[in-house]
């Protein structure tokens, strides 16, 4: 089948906040991508010999495919080469990256000199080629084309970066600093938001990635993860070339496996302390808030503030998604018979519900699990099931020998089935390597085994003949669909429903904090109370399955749509008695959208089919952000904290699901939907303050008060100074804060809770939230 469209390169710019979008240019071709929604996993395959020259005579019965170790039914197979094959005049797409942030400007001349030559031989009526630089934000500067004049021109120049992966003063050794730190993390968020832009151009895309490398960190391999997955997803090889030509200590170029044309790299396997520059004895310090005698800590933790290593960059950086898309969310319910209070990670575009009863807690028992649910808004996916994902399963062993620059840019294209280009001066020999393995694929198709959706898998390939090489991605991941309600007579229902006057007969809490993820657009997080027995199960393949289908949408002032996400949420339980322990309270739901800043009623429905709906209804503004201002956002109350160094593997499922999480110094704050506590609770509060100062030469110091005040009678209660050096990344506008919300010497009553965040060169803001305690 072939479909007609547009090959559009856009891209959402993380890091930066800029949006960047270009021309479109017709096709027609086959889209091969991993789509694990479908039931079908499709790997590409690229044989060599031993020369390095490509095997191009194979046979479906030459191949093994291997999931998780595990050996996979093919299903479909075909050689791009063919001539005879379907794919025979598919158009072929390759994308020219210049990583700013690492070349100098030498290397850069050097670069796009050869960039510019390589043009010249690879385009013509199938081929085309994009250019993208990342300079600290990613910039589009040409859309796929042909011509070769018009992609000569946007290639020469060279441009500065306003962010940089350069490990700074310590450069050479195994440390990098917070500024290079947040250099590296925006440089693999570019790549992540490039490769989402690529998805709906058809047939495997090749990225060229002409850059300097960069160290990889403890920190940074989360990232990496999420960044090989989304190229997975996209159906995006990269090949990485090191344009610092020879450099010391790289591995050797020698004739042998893996590189096309007779040149191959020696693999071997370093102390992954040096790839991942580590320094010795590396500790983060002790949070102190000022005029607080409850300290930031876990709920259950003694007070005084936790020692942490993490600077909780996860979806901290400015970024986000264009306005009106689905972000994804998250529920979960309190695991009754385990002592302690359960919780959930986050999911993508979609989410997860939390846990059945019994099911994992802070005390790391196990009991139920539940299976997730479809990409939207929410699906069940609770701690257990995420520290069994093995998320990083899906990032290659570090290689031995390699330079501290390399080892991400090596496990950048094993993981994604590319090749590295390192220490040779030939930048245009090895562009010419890359381009003629553009059809020079072998298109393996599997059907998966069911899994949690959020789960990755390994992948491994292996060939029939001892002599010949095969390289192909290293896994990938079960994602949701972006929007499983669309056009389906379940969203027109739900539409008509919001669109109606009619009331819901089911009660659910909401809140809408926001926060600013790029210029004049937000992420907000989502946050209600599902009642439990709105949820009918019956009978299904031997479990009780029930569903409910979730539409929010944001709607301006003359009726238009804003913003608009769905879901389906799915749950199973083994017996009526785990689904009694369900139901004995409501369903915690959470999900992320994009919306343009501006002012809207959210209308948010739910159901489980019949006449017993819901219908929630709260006002929404949202300030204008130029990203160049003072801002603070809304705030976040918290009833939770999670560490996410207890949680490593969970927190790397949220990073391949592309939900932001709100994390600070290591913790994550779950959000509530009920703003009502205890006295002896420890209740948080989340909000995020931009300083752009404070990626300048002298930035600025920043701060934020706190102050409770009693609503009936208007009087404060408690008031304090809570400086905020300890949150603040040198190089990084954005500063995610979690402080503890002091209320065990409050009587029951109404209160808010003003924060406002301010810097000493007079600038403030202030954001409110009110609460109750019981």
């Amino acid at each position: 089948m072939r479909l007609q469209g547009t090959a559009l390169l856009t891209v959402v710019i993380l890091g930066s906040g800029l949006v960047a979008r270009s021309q479109d240019i017709s096709h027609t071709a086959t889209p091969t991508v991993i789509r694990s929604e479908t039931r079908v996993v499709l790997v590409d395959s690229v044989v060599t010999d031993k020369k390095g020259n490509y095997v191009t005579d194979l046979s479906q019965k030459n191949f093994k495919v291997y999931e998780d170790s595990k050996e996979m039914p093919i299903t479909s197979f075909s050689f791009e080469a063919d001539p005879a094959g379907p794919n025979s005049n598919q158009k072929r797409y390759l994308v020219l990256f210049f990583d700013n942030a690492s070349v100098s400007a030498g290397d850069q001349v050097q670069a796009r000199t050869a960039a510019q030559k390589f043009v010249d031989a690879n385009t013509g009526p199938n081929k085309f080629i994009a250019v993208v630089n990342f300079s600290g934000s990613l910039r589009i500067t040409q859309n796929f084309t042909n011509d070769a004049d018009r992609l000569k021109a946007v290639i020469s120049g060279v441009q500065m970066s306003s962010v940089s992966t350069s490990p700074g003063p310590s450069l050479g050794q195994a440390t990098l600093g917070e500024a290079g730190s947040f250099g590296v993390r925006s440089v693999l968020l570019g790549l992540r938001s490039l490769a989402k832009g690529l998805s709906d151009v058809p047939g495997r895309k090749m990225l060229v990635m002409l850059t300097a490398g960069f160290p990889l960190t403890n920190e940074t391999r989360a990232e990496l993860t999420a960044t090989i997955d989304a190229c997975n997803r996209s159906n995006v090889s990269v090949y990485p070339i090191d344009v610092r030509g020879l450099v010391s200590g790289a591995p050797s170029m020698l004739p042998g496996p893996g590189m096309p044309g007779g040149r191959g790299i020696i693999h071997q396997n370093p102390p992954m302390a040096r790839l991942l520059g580590v320094p010795a004895g590396a500790q983060g310090g002790l949070l102190h808030l000022a005029s607080f005698t409850n300290s930031f800590a876990e709920p259950d933790q003694a007070k005084g503030g936790p020692t942490t290593g993490s600077s909780g960059s996860a979806g901290s950086s400015a970024g986000g998604s264009t306005a009106g898309g689905a972000r994804g969310g998250t529920t979960s319910t309190t695991a009754p018979s385990s002592g302690t209070s359960s919780s959930s990670t986050s999911g993508s575009r979609g989410g997860t519900t939390g846990t059945a009863p019994g099911s994992v807690n802070r005390t790391g028992n196990t009991g139920a699990t539940t299976n997730t649910g479809t990409r939207g808004g929410a699906g069940p996916v609770n701690p257990s099931v995420m520290n069994n994902m093995n998320t990083r399963s899906i990032l290659p062993p570090a290689i031995n020998g390699a330079d501290v620059n390399q080892a991400a840019l090596y496990m950048l294209a094993e993981g994604t089935g590319g090749f590295v280009i390192v220490n040779t001066n030939d930048l245009l020999g090895g562009m010419e390597k890359i381009a003629r393995e553009q059809n020079q694929y072998y298109l393996i198709g599997f059907s998966p085994a069911e899994s949690a959706e959020g789960s990755c898998h390994t992948l491994h390939v292996k060939l029939d003949r001892k002599d010949d090489t095969v390289r192909s991605r290293s896994g990938y991941c079960n994602v949701r669909q972006v929007d499983p309600l669309a056009g389906k007579p379940a969203e027109t229902e739900l539409e008509s429903i919001a669109a109606g006057s009619a009331a819901g007969k089911l009660a659910s809490p909401l809140q809408l904090p926001f926060f600013y993820a790029s210029p004049n657009v937000a992420r907000v997080n989502l946050a209600m109370e599902i009642p439990s027995q709105s949820f009918k199960f019956e009978k299904v393949k031997g479990k009780l399955h029930s569903e409910m289908n979730v539409l929010g949408i944001a709607y301006r002032a003359d009726g238009s749509v804003g913003a608009k996400f769905s879901d389906t949420v799915k749950l199973d339980y083994e017996n009526k008695n785990e689904v009694e322990e369900f139901q004995k309270k409501p369903l915690h739901y959470e999900s992320q959208f994009d919306v343009a800043t501006g002012i809207y009623n959210f209308k948010v429905v739910f159901s489980a089919g019949g006449e017993n709906f819901g219908k929630v209804e709260k006002p929404l503004v949202i300030e204008p952000f130029t990203g160049k201002e003072f801002a603070v956002s809304s705030l976040a109350l918290a009833g939770e904290l999670q560490k996410t160094n207890d949680a490593d593997t969970g927190l790397d499922a949220v990073l391949v699901q592309d939900r932001v999480p709100l994390v600070s110094l290591g913790f994550q704050a779950i959000p509530a939907a009920v703003y009502r506590f205890h006295a002896t609770d420890n209740p948080s509060v989340y909000l995020e303050i931009f300083e752009p100062g404070l990626t300048g030469e002298k930035p600025p110091e920043v701060q934020a008060s706190l102050r409770i005040v009693d609503l009936k009678t208007n009087e404060q209660k408690i008031a304090g100074t809570v400086p905020l050096a300890s949150y603040i990344r040198p190089g990084n506008p954005l500063v995610p804060i979690i402080l503890r919300l002091p209320v065990k010497d409050l009587t029951p009553g109404s209160y808010r809770v003003d924060v406002m965040g301010l810097d000493n060169a007079g600038k403030s803001m202030t954001r409110s939230a009110d609460f109750e305690i019981n």
